[in-house]
């Protein structure tokens, strides 16, 4: 299956239009769209790394796709996931199961094809 809902992205994972506003203007080294402040990128919450006393030591937030409810690299939710900008895999599934690959609801008996 192939999840086709989300928000494009460019090769850097920058969204190509903010999710929000609809803003195509981003500058070159822009983290936030310049006209509602929303994030740039569907980045995941972050992993934390501790050192061998459990202190921590720093956190890894990851980039990644426009469709990605979880991150791919830490499994972590993603930022378009929590804001529920989009649906659960489960929900896409049961849309995608409910729609009828025949467009027509009735057949016309009198069509010599039936």
């Amino acid at each position: 299956m192939i999840y086709n809902d989300g928000y494009e992205v460019d090769k850097d994972k920058r969204f190509a239009r903010c999710p929000k506003c609809g803003n195509e203007e981003y500058s070159s080294e822009a983290s936030f769209c310049r006209i509602c402040g929303f994030p740039a990128y569907n980045e995941c919450e972050g992993s934390v790394d501790y050192d061998e006393f459990g202190n921590t030591e720093g956190l890894h937030i990851h980039r990644n796709a426009g469709n990605a409810r979880y991150c791919e690299y830490c499994g972590k939710l993603t930022m378009l996931f929590k804001e529920k900008m989009l649906l659960s895999y489960a929900d896409v599934q049961s849309e995608q199961m409910n729609e009828s690959p025949f467009p027509f609801s009735e057949v016309d008996e009198e069509l010599p094809f039936n």
